[in-house]
């Protein structure tokens, strides 16, 4: 049994604070803990850092007791290349076999759907992406079927025009085998006739659609293109197929670690419940997160999204906000949190800004973020804001509305632009793969996988696949080139080393041009033309107008720093100086009307008094998306309410614990 001494609490200190600084007593008790519980840990309460100590503890104790492993698991990517990035250098077999650090997307992948698509089909999936997948799909969809007649093709293009369920629909493992589903999560997919045909479709051919759709998803899976809930109806299948599977991976996993569990989705969750818990179950399992910061869950229930154990330890501290800020916090959360403010300045001198309450007219709206530019401007000459770090936000919950004349962030900056995604892997034009796959880092080996990828969709269009008839991979374009035209080989890797040293130095119209002469002879080796790919690799970039556009328009900038604007979402788990909370509309209400209670310290289960479920759910909702957007600054709280809600709901707001500013026109502002 593994034993945590102060000694090992000493040598993460010294790695992962800064000089003189220790872990206090409820950071000491989580990573002295080894045993399966739950970490409930309030905004800024320096939680990762606790697991890296934790981590780089047990890293000087490898290898474990029969060779087993530590599993440790986050939602996104930028989660777990922090991890690499901090301690990676310092923890090389953290990082290597039979220890796992990844996504829970590449967990899933890598020991459940991979395995699970083996023992099925024999061979590895292709390509584990959405967007790939709907290329591939839409072509299996829109293909006849042996056994279909015109009409029942027809009746099934016709039925997902007008209900759009060809890229959500998914199988989901049942008793009997397998259903189709609207979406993971979602209810069964039922076919019925669509509102606008007149003649109602007869049983048998809603039977017919039905098998067009299980038939075309059926093909899909056979070629290997999966999107990435595919992976979890695998892992379920290979669950079910072989009993002792999970014992498997509980054997190979002595310690599991899952970051910001109130991320995860429900598929997600249950299939770490299955793996992870139960009284039979060998492993340790620490899950590590904030209910109160579950916003990409909907309407779902807290309890469905992270069912917490009685058992828990507490991270209640906050070494990011300070006093006044996280007892405006504490007020927002919708699970009883207390929530102790510790942000101090680099002195160690308290932080003590009270927070701002905008007050303006709808007509005003856009004058907002610049007064709280000029807040900022004010606060730096005062010395309240350091200067050292000038990171500033302003922020709604929704871009854009459907509702003439509701506030949304483009009322308050109405320039405000899209990001192109610049992190997809599919893209509409050939262009576009040279303009923004190159940009994560501008290196040989992402310029080598944008050109690459084109190249292998433009193979996709073509329905050109290789000696196993399968789509081309990267991997698998290169090997087919090398196995079948060796004279050619030599060549193509030189064009593609040429091509990625242009994209390192931005060269994109020479590489684009050199491509697009190139495809001609690369498809003559495969006895093919450009046909269906022609628009892709001619048509100039759909997003570049846009992106330039986006340079400019999303963020303020006037008064010799720059304030980012973008919704609730794009901020979650950002540290901000200074962060500007704008209502907006939703679901018919805006946050100064549904949360008003809070603002005056009501707790919430006593303002949820009397209300439908529907519209408890909704609050619950509305408070999270506060909750995480108050959450975000060391120094300075703003929050921006249309005058009219202000007089109904927030009038009598202390102004002990508020400024209150009026947006007068003309930018006058006065204080009240």
């Amino acid at each position: 049994m593994i034993n945590i001494r102060e000694e090992d609490i000493n040598y993460a200190e010294e790695i992962l604070l800064k000089n003189g600084r220790s872990f206090d007593e409820e950071r000491t008790d989580f990573i002295k803990n080894l045993t399966t519980i739950d970490l409930q840990a309030v905004p800024g309460s320096g939680k990762t850092t606790a697991l890296l100590a934790k981590l780089l503890i047990l890293e000087k104790k490898l290898p474990l007791f029969d060779n087993k492993g530590i599993l440790v698991i986050s939602h996104t990517n930028a989660a777990v290349d922090e991890i690499k990035d901090r301690i990676g250098h310092l923890c090389p077999k953290l990082f290597s076999h039979p220890n796992f650090v990844g996504t829970i997307q590449s967990f899933v992948d890598t020991f459940l759907a991979i395995p699970a698509y083996l023992l099925k089909y024999k061979q590895k999936p292709a390509r584990i992406d959405n967007d790939i997948y709907n290329e591939t799909i839409l072509k299996f969809f829109n293909y006849g079927k042996e056994g279909f007649s015109r009409q029942e093709k027809n009746n099934a293009i016709y039925y997902n025009n007008v209900f759009n369920v060809l890229y959500n629909y998914r199988f989901q493992k049942s008793k009997s085998g397998y259903v189709m589903v609207h979406k993971m999560n979602g209810k069964l997919l039922e076919v019925k006739t669509p509102n606008p045909r007149r003649v109602k479709f007869t049983p048998f051919e809603i039977e017919r659609i039905t098998e067009w759709l299980k038939i075309t998803k059926e093909k899909t899976l056979e070629t290997g293109m999966l999107c990435y809930d595919d992976a979890y109806f695998l892992a379920d299948v290979l669950l079910d197929e072989i009993k002792d599977y999970d014992r498997l991976i509980q054997q190979r996993f002595q310690y599991v670690f899952v970051d910001e569990m109130q991320d995860m989705e429900l598929h997600q969750i249950s299939l770490i419940e299955k793996l992870f818990t139960g009284h039979s179950c060998t492993s340790k399992l620490q899950r590590l997160g904030d209910l109160n910061q579950c916003i990409f869950s909907g309407d779902i229930s807290t309890e469905k999204i992270w069912n917490q154990r009685l058992d828990k330890l507490f991270f209640k501290g906050s070494h990011r906000l300070s006093p006044r800020v996280a007892s405006i916090v504490q007020n927002l959360s919708s699970t009883p949190t207390e929530v102790e403010g510790r942000g101090n300045n680099d002195d160690d001198s308290v932080i003590d800004i009270k927070p701002i309450m905008y007050v303006f007219e709808v007509t005003e709206a856009h004058q907002v973020i610049p007064r709280f530019s000029k807040t900022i401007s004010e606060y730096q000459e005062k010395g309240y804001l350091p200067i050292s770090t000038q990171n500033y936000h302003a922020f709604g919950w929704r871009k854009e509305t459907d509702k003439d004349h509701k506030l949304c962030l483009n009322t308050y900056l109405p320039s405000l632009k899209s990001n192109t995604s610049k992190s997809k892997l599919e893209f509409e034009t050939l262009e576009d793969y040279l303009l923004y796959l190159p940009k994560h880092n501008g290196s040989l080996k992402t310029g080598r996988s944008a050109i690459l990828s084109c190249l292998t969709k433009v193979f996709r269009l073509e329905n050109l696949k290789d000696e196993h008839n399968r789509y081309m991979t990267p991997y698998r374009l290169i090997h087919t080139i090398k196995k079948m035209h060796l004279n050619e080989y030599d060549g193509f890797k030189n064009k593609i080393y040429n091509w990625s040293i242009y994209l390192a130095e931005s060269n994109i119209n020479d590489t684009l041009a050199e491509i697009r002469d190139f495809i001609p002879n690369l498809l003559s080796w495969f006895g093919s033309e450009i046909n269906n790919s022609n628009t892709f690799i001619t048509t100039p970039s759909v997003h570049k107008d846009e992106e330039e556009l986006n340079e400019f328009k999303n963020y303020y900038d006037h008064d010799g720093f720059q304030i980012k604007v973008g919704t609730v979402h794009n901020i979650k788990g950002q540290t901000h100086t200074a962060s500007l909370y704008l209502e907006t509309f939703w679901n018919g209400k805006y946050e100064s009307e549904r949360v008003k209670d809070q603002f005056f310290g009501v707790p919430i289960d006593v303002s949820s008094k009397g209300l439908t479920v529907a519209a408890t759910a909704k609050l619950n909702q509305t408070l999270k998306m506060m909750y995480v957007g108050f959450s975000r600054p060391t120094h300075l709280l703003a929050f921006a309410v249309e005058k009219s809600r202000f007089d109904k709901n927030l009038k009598e707001i202390d102004r002990n614990i508020w400024d209150v500013i009026e947006i007068k026109k003309n930018d006058k502002a006065e204080d009240s």
